[in-house]
């Protein structure tokens, strides 16, 4: 990290703010994110097989030698078959949408463990004699808590990945590390040279290790705290590779085109038994069936599930607050007992003048 003079830069009490915002989630409606999962992901297919069902029967009941039609297109042996490959089509797009959500947060776990792993390591090294700068913050609810910059950055690890998973623009302000202007500074200089947020931030931590390990001679250790970096990173390439992935085109058309041709079938088969009745029987097959794989589908990415409103439990931005808790809290008594504090308004690097990045 660069030893830079950064007296005039200040904290701004906003920025505390943003850390009890994040730190501090309202509670999850979940009888609001129900009823949208019904209303977004299910109505939309109900409305259109209501109105095919509508358009078929009417077709049956007023259009001239529309019933001797229907009785020579019916054909329960292609409806039966059709039906059947509908159903595992839907059964496998249901399967893979909820095992891509299931990996996602599992390996999101992992990430988030080997940050509280590393964020260890580094306390150990601290209790060793290593020299590490400490803050005192603001926590946006009107009292102070102890940290460092190593904190800052590890903790904000788990919000970068949440964001480029929602694909949402990084604020650096919004982070924890956007109470510190050193950090902030350095994380804009990096990313203004074209590279992603993620790899931003690995380089701070790798900055901030070659820092804590300067003139060390047990290497092993040194190593340790690499090997938990490497596992942060593979974790979140392992994520980025999930949520990138998608099957040919050409399944996703085959599925629609199947369902529809199963519907019109079903339909040319129902009409005729049924008579109005076929309409809601229609429709509450699509609910058996299509209505929940678009349901499935709005789950297959929990980085976009919202903790105002989620029909699942927001495990993502809950790992996040846990994440920065749980490292603020690890290093809390260490800079509790450091011989230096360091005023919010006047934050340097490790007591040594600095130059601004370039």
């Amino acid at each position: 990290m660069p030893r830079a003079n950064y007296a005039q830069l200040t904290v701004s009490p906003e920025h505390a703010h943003f850390r009890f915002k994040r730190l501090n989630k309202p509670t999850n409606d979940k009888v609001y994110a129900v009823a949208m999962d019904i209303i977004i992901g299910a109505c939309p297919w109900l409305a259109i097989v209501a109105l095919i069902a509508t358009i078929f029967f009417l077709i049956h009941e007023f259009v001239e030698d529309a019933p001797e039609v229907f009785l020579k297109i019916n054909a329960p042996i292609a409806s039966g078959t059709i039906s059947t490959f509908a159903a595992f089509l839907l059964v496998t797009k249901i399967q893979a949408n909820l095992s891509c959500n299931t990996r996602i947060i599992a390996q999101f776990g992992n990430l988030t463990g080997s940050l509280i792993n590393l964020a260890l390591f580094v306390k150990s090294q601290i209790l060793k004699g290593k020299s590490v700068e400490p803050l005192t913050l603001p926590d946006g609810n009107g009292s102070q808590y102890q940290t460092n910059r190593i904190a800052l950055t590890l903790s904000s690890v788990p919000y970068i990945v949440k964001y480029v998973g929602r694909k949402r623009q990084v604020k650096p302000l919004l982070l924890p590390l956007g109470q510190d202007a050193v950090l902030v500074e350095r994380y804009e200089a990096l990313r203004s040279k074209g590279m992603s947020d993620f790899t931003t931030i690995v380089l701070i931590i790798g900055e901030q290790i070659d820092d804590l390990q300067e003139q060390e001679k047990n290497y092993s250790e040194y190593a340790v705290l690499f090997g938990q970096l490497n596992a942060v990173t593979a974790a979140e390439g392992t994520i980025g590779s999930i949520a990138a992935y998608n099957p040919p085109y050409i399944l996703d058309a085959l599925l629609y085109a199947v369902f529809g041709i199963f519907i019109c079938l079903a339909l040319i088969e129902m009409v005729p038994t049924n008579g109005a009745h076929a309409i809601w029987l229609s429709v509450l097959v699509t609910l058996c069936t299509a209505a929940f794989f678009q349901i499935s589908d709005r789950y297959w990415n929990p980085f976009k599930l919202r903790s105002k409103h989620s029909g699942q439990d927001p495990i993502v931005s809950q790992a996040c607050v846990a994440t920065e808790k749980t490292i603020t809290s690890v290093f809390e008594r260490v800079s509790q007992s450091a011989k230096t504090p360091v005023s919010v308004s006047g934050l340097s690097w490790r007591g040594a003048p600095l130059q601004p990045p370039q």
